[in-house]
């Protein structure tokens, strides 16, 4: 294992309840400061089997606190032998004593100043040694590093706790085993989260940083979970037994980044570097799944639940569980109607992706009212879609699971601690309890963003071939596992059921996202193909569409910040493709020639497809516009309009011209006309010759009454 991580639990206080083994009167040091680093890069062997001899642990410590600790030793203690699925989950969230049996202490160093380091390495028999281990089982493990800072006691410093499973007694026959388990294997590969903030139609995708092209460069996350399947190709059985979950996201983003793209940064964007490497690793996943098992993740991973509270929301689970399209760019059809959620379904979701095709989900046990017997396939009641079960144990141990204690970090937390405690779940599934192996298939479901090196995938492979040596598991595909009969029905989650959206979706994003849905829907109505271009308007809605879906990735889950810049990124880019539909007035004052003049205005559409549009004037109080027909702009056009108004009165005013779709969502911004009227309206005129005939009228009656009187 080339790193089997920098897990600096350092924090004597994390670690001293219920741990016990420290030197006579060494007591745990105060919550602060923290004091040594640990950082174990190599335990060999990752299982225990008869042929082994010795367990080696190397790695080092760091003092980073800023006292001189002196007297620096360390030990391997084993706690009791874990006999269940229930025990064993238990342990990974909360770790019980490791007290027995202990290694003797080996010395580390003399004296470490702040900043040094020094090299740790223990190798314990396992045999005849200190570190006895008598039966067959999985075992709590903790690797204990005591010292004594300047101005306090001896303590633990630093400590690291993992699972060590044992498949047989070293020096003594292998164990017979049951018959070996059917194993298949879930190979998630999606990015760690979505990149894309623009996607415009005939420009390069701009990203939010380069941090895919780090994925997908020799050595990266993603090229790690490539190259590391692509080792183990010619092994066709545990090859075959591997079925490769992949996100349409990200395919869709790498193959637009072999195209050129941009990065946005604080001073502007820049071309991304990472072209190259985005060609080099796409050829790479075309030769893994080549001919081989592939089923779909969501888009993005959207939260397919968040999403059937969007408006437009039964289109958006389509979209989210139909990326065979974009999956056609690696030469491959995944499996029809399978789909791996990655987040727990309402049954509105259920419905809305059944409806859309799905007819199976990979799904933990525990969104079921009612777990199947072992990982049997069961019927999902009143839907018509199976369920297939993945191991619920292995799943928490290679994904870790926070521990209740706040501020607590378990070793799961650290992805290559989660590999060795993933095998130790394995193998309890497979042979090492006390509970009898029910002859169930076995599903292995890996976090779908598995964040691990390549060596650590490698090593998770080679000891599922340690385990079918052991004649515990025999690797099958998943198809075997699909075409299964179903064992019985189960209801899904209640609570699920009654709760709607997630409630790690905040109600402000989902608002944001249902109005970007909304807007987007009326623009396509307002849409056509012009026929100069021939580009059909859902290139300029998808887009949008797919930016939702990002947004409602269940990455963000625990990032709820981040989830709203995500919602605030889908906004600004349906502003963006509004604000190219634009009006435009004189920058000079329009003088009316007469009551009745027409006013100028310019309308600029620079999309390639026409658009439907209607004027709106604004604070025109002493104007009357007429009746103003809708305006069909052809692509990339930009077109004179004369709008017929009559003037109420002279003088100078202003108006706000404004342009919205039929449907009324706003298109770019409203633009000024400054109006200097010196002619009299139709209304001004009439009102003015009733006043003057009304002065006439009343004038000859005065003259009449005196001429009258004058005669009397």
């Amino acid at each position: 294992m080339t790193r089997f991580g920098a897990f600096a639990l350092a924090l004597a206080f994390l670690f001293a309840q219920g741990l016990l083994g420290a030197p006579a009167g060494a007591q745990p040091l105060p919550a602060e400061p923290t004091m040594l680093e640990l950082d174990v890069e190599q335990l060999s062997p990752r299982m225990v089997t008869p042929d082994s001899g010795a367990l080696s642990v190397l790695g080092s410590v760091t003092n980073v606190s800023d006292r001189r600790i002196s007297d620096i030793v360390a030990r391997l203690q084993l706690g009791e032998r874990q006999d269940s699925g229930d025990e064993l989950a238990e342990t990974l969230n909360e770790p019980p004593p490791t007290d027995s049996p202990v290694s003797d202490w080996i010395d580390i160093a003399d004296t470490l100043e702040p900043g040094q380091s020094a090299q740790v390495r223990i190798t314990v028999p396992l045999a005849d040694g200190s570190l006895p281990v008598t039966d067959p089982g999985v075992y709590p493990m903790l690797l204990n590093v005591n010292g004594t800072p300047s101005y306090g006691g001896a303590a633990r410093l630093a400590a690291l706790h993992l699972l060590l499973p044992v498949l047989g007694v070293p020096g003594q026959a292998p164990p017979q085993g049951d018959q070996p388990a059917s194993m298949s294997m879930l190979w998630p590969i999606a990015a760690s989260e979505p990149k894309v903030v623009e996607a415009r139609y005939e420009r390069p995708v701009v990203l939010a940083d380069d941090g895919l092209a780090g994925e997908l460069r020799a050595g990266g996350r993603l090229d790690a979970l490539v190259s590391a399947a692509l080792a183990h190709r010619d092994d066709p059985d545990l090859f075959g037994s591997l079925c490769f979950a992949i996100d349409p996201e990200l395919v869709e983003t790498v193959k637009a980044m072999t195209r050129g793209y941009r990065v946005r940064t604080p001073s502007g964007e820049v071309s991304g570097k990472g072209r190259a490497d985005a060609e080099r690793w796409l050829e790479s996943l075309r030769q893994l799944v080549a001919s081989h098992c592939v089923v779909q993740l969501p888009y993005a991973g959207a939260d397919l639940t968040a999403l059937t509270e969007l408006h437009s929301g039964a289109e958006l689970v389509a979209d989210a569980v139909n990326g065979t399209s974009i999956l056609s760019v690696l030469g491959v059809q995944p499996r029809q109607g399978v789909l791996w959620p990655g987040s727990v379904l309402s049954g509105p979701a259920l419905r809305m992706s059944s409806a859309a095709g799905v007819n199976t989900v990979l799904t933990g046990p525990a969104q079921l009212e009612a777990d199947p017997a072992g990982t049997r396939t069961t019927e999902i009641d009143g839907t018509g879609v199976r369920a297939v079960p993945y191991d619920a144990l292995v799943n928490t141990a290679l994904t870790g699971e926070p521990s209740r204690i706040p501020g607590r970090v378990t070793p799961a937390d650290e992805p290559e601690v989660a590999t060795q405690n993933g095998l130790a779940a394995l193998a309890l599934r497979t042979g090492l309890g006390d509970a009898q192996q029910t002859g169930d298939p076995l599903l292995v479901a890996p976090p779908q963003r598995w964040d691990a090196t390549a060596g650590e995938l490698g090593t998770l492979l080679s000891s599922v071939e340690t385990l079918r040596s052991a004649g515990m598991v025999s690797p099958a595909p998943l198809e075997d596992l699909l075409a299964g009969p179903a064992n019985g029905s189960a209801a899904l989650n209640g609570g699920q059921e009654a709760a709607g959206a997630d409630p790690n979706v905040p109600g402000s994003v989902l608002r944001t996202l249902s109005a970007v849905e909304s807007t987007a829907a009326d623009l396509q109505r307002a849409m056509a193909v012009d026929p100069t271009r021939q580009v059909e308007p859902i290139r300029l809605i998808r887009p949008l569409h797919n930016a939702v879906l990002r947004a409602a990735s269940n990455v963000w889950h625990d990032r709820i910040d981040q989830g709203s810049a995500a919602a605030a990124t889908a906004q600004a880019q349906v502003d963006t493709l509004r604000g190219q539909v634009s009006v435009a007035t004189p920058s000079q004052p329009v003088s009316l020639a007469s009551g009745s003049s027409p006013l100028p205005v310019t309308l600029r559409n620079e999309l390639p497809v026409a658009i439907t549009v209607r004027l709106q004037l604004e604070n025109s109080a002493g104007l009357r516009p007429a009746d103003i027909q809708d305006t069909p702009l052809a692509a990339d056009s930009r077109v004179g309009r004369l709008i017929p108004a009559e003037a109420l009165r002279s003088g100078r005013f202003n108006v706000d011209v404004s342009l919205t779709t039929p449907g009324g969502t706003k298109l770019g911004s409203p633009a000024h006309l400054e109006l200097t009227s010196t002619e009299l309206g139709t209304f001004t005129v009439v009102l003015t010759a009733t006043a003057g005939a009304a002065l006439v009228l009343l004038a000859g009656r005065r003259i009449y009454r005196r001429v009258k009187a004058d005669r009397s």
